[in-house]
């Protein structure tokens, strides 16, 4: 699994999808799973240019639940865990109260509100935490690409290494920052492995 969050105001998100939108002309809701490859780049073109910052986190494969476990249970648990990792990382450089928006279309309502709980905890008394759908803020969209980037730059298939080259950049500047979950050190900050020809 694979989670992204990004640090970046309202008004500067919108403008960056506005300029996705008029130079693409692509309509609808910007999805990592729904744009190609030239697409996706000029996406990380316009955020390298931005004061965005972002911190990816990885659960890796060997996550996997008990014998006995409930694989969804497993699955919420992982994404919790991601989660409060990659905001609990990114808290400490971002001053004053924090607002952080969750997207509320992954899970069911009530687990969700469970995981905004504790997320509100991290930020605490002074920030805010809330759910949003993603097709409503260009925030959750531009982080849903960086996400659904990462995720498939780690498989094996003949676009890894474009997706490589796409990100690099980031990575290179440290625009983008890795976290590993699991293995021995669950919090790890990690750079990627560079990919297989």
């Amino acid at each position: 699994m694979t989670l992204a969050a990004i640090d970046i105001d309202e008004a500067s998100a919108e403008t960056l999808i506005a300029r996705f939108r008029a130079v693409t002309g692509y309509h609808g809701e910007v999805k990592g799973s729904r744009i190609d490859l030239a697409e996706r780049a000029l996406l990380f073109e316009l955020i390298k240019d931005s004061e965005a910052r972002i911190c990816i986190g990885i659960a890796i494969s060997a996550l996997v639940p008990d014998k006995n476990a409930d694989r969804g249970d497993h699955d919420i648990d992982v994404y919790a865990a991601l989660l409060e990792d990659v905001v609990g990382a990114m808290l400490p450089d971002t001053p004053g109260c924090d607002s952080v928006i969750i997207d509320d279309g992954r899970y069911g309502p009530d687990t969700l509100a469970a995981i905004r709980a504790d997320i509100a905890q991290l930020v605490g008394p002074c920030g805010t935490t809330q759910l949003e759908l993603s097709h409503r803020l260009a925030g959750l969209q531009i982080a849903d690409v960086i996400a659904n980037s990462f995720f498939n730059r780690a498989l094996v298939t003949e676009r890894q290494g474009r997706m490589a080259a796409i990100a690099a950049p980031l990575l290179e500047s440290g625009q983008i920052r890795m976290r590993v979950l699991g293995g021995d050190n669950p919090t790890a900050e990690a750079r990627p492995p560079e990919p297989r020809p």
